[in-house]
């Protein structure tokens, strides 16, 4: 019996539902739960992505980005939600808990849409504290390391709208043919943006090597109720129910979100299972040993290594895990496609559109904190 996957290989071009898909973009940690489906209502606490990579500019350094907003000005209101929270949790300790977390609360904006801000850090269960403040749009130095928030140039490049139809019923045109595709995000898609680079000492206890591995994930939470959370790329998105979108099952996407890694597997272990044999075709076995390798929902990333998303890492407490962390050009959706679909899909053919706009060295650019692009004066909305 052919599975989901096969069907769309073999299947002739369908008409896209327009509407359907435009209003929602399906992708990375975007719009993943039906209470997030609104961006202007929704979209400041809607986290987007994550990304965690050693620092281009200093070895010793390791940068942590946040992104909430999908096409901030466009459907999503241009600054961050003054009554949000928006954290970065770090576990160095390998039992899925915070041991360091940083927090990021904002001031109501101003008439430009500028912001003040509070980055704090708390240890542990010790008080958070004040580490810096600072305005958005700026860079703020602090204890050896920078933060700066504020508007930024999407660096994320997907075919949705394509990957979209497929998901709604199990039926569509994905991926489209190299000359059809088109990053749903871009080329000038603007996105909230909160980045911090700390000393990589800073993120472990004292005794740990300097090559730990560490688990990282961020969450938004709003009058103490935690709405949003985002570890690993299109996790909730492709592997927790439904999928697809129509299937006959309880949605669990809003409890995923508002869940811990440290209960994931638990939780939402025998539902990813199901999702890997009936829709992506695997067998009993690959299924269970992808679950344990994309459950819980957290970026692995060995301090120091200079790879990204996609390299398998070695450590004596979590075994072989998939790291290491996320860079700004890592073609995180050709990587997980193929491993998903056993080989069945191997890209959705959108490439890296992000060329001279990120300062990470690449590119003919001289590498530069804040790393992300700027934000692109004339914007535009989703494109299909």
């Amino acid at each position: 019996m052919q599975t989901q996957v096969a069907k769309v290989r073999g299947a002739a071009a369908v008409l896209f539902a327009c509407v359907a898909v435009f209003a929602t973009g399906w992708a990375d940690d975007r719009q993943d739960s039906p209470d997030l489906q609104n961006g202007f209502v929704t979209g400041q606490v809607d986290l987007a992505g994550l990304y965690v990579f050693r620092s281009p500019t200093n070895l010793n350094n390791t940068v942590f980005i946040l992104l909430a907003g999908p096409h901030a000005q466009v459907i999503t209101r241009p600054y961050f939600d003054p009554k949000a929270r928006y954290e970065i949790k770090i576990d160095n300790s390998h039992d899925f808990k915070p041991d360091l977390t940083f927090r990021v609360r904002f001031g109501p904006p101003d008439a430009n849409g500028t912001q003040t801000f509070k980055l704090q850090r708390m240890i542990g269960r010790k008080p958070f504290q004040t580490i810096a403040e600072g305005t958005s749009g700026l860079n703020t130095l602090f204890d050896g390391g920078f933060v700066r928030a504020g508007l930024f140039d999407d660096p994320f490049f997907f075919d949705a709208f394509a990957f979209n139809d497929l998901f709604a019923d199990g039926v569509g045109n994905f991926p489209r043919a190299p000359a059809n595709a088109k990053n749903f995000y871009g080329p000038n898609a603007n996105i909230l943006g909160i980045v911090i680079e700390v000393p990589s000492s800073t993120l472990i206890k004292e005794g740990q090597p300097a090559s730990t591995v560490i688990g990282v994930w961020g969450r938004v939470t709003k009058n103490g109720v935690q709405i949003d959370r985002v570890g690993r790329p299109m996790t909730n998105v492709e592997l927790i129910p439904p999928v697809p979108r129509n299937a006959a099952t309880k949605d669990l996407r809003k409890l995923f979100n508002r869940g811990q890694p440290q209960n994931d597997l638990r939780v939402f272990g025998s539902r990813t299972i199901e999702i890997l044999q009936n829709f992506f075709g695997r067998s009993e076995s690959d299924a269970n040993a992808l679950a344990n390798l994309f459950l819980p929902d957290v970026q692995f990333f060995q301090l120091g290594n200079p790879n990204g998303f996609g390299t398998f890492l070695s450590d004596p407490d979590l075994g072989n895990v998939l790291g290491n962390g996320r860079r700004l050009r890592d073609d995180t959706i050709d990587f997980l496609l193929t491993v998903l679909t056993n080989g069945a899909i191997t890209s959705d053919n959108v490439p890296d559109d992000n060329g001279a706009r990120i300062t990470d060295g690449d590119f003919g650019t001289t590498a530069a904190f804040p790393y992300i692009g700027p934000p692109n004066s004339f914007v535009s909305g989703p494109n299909p």
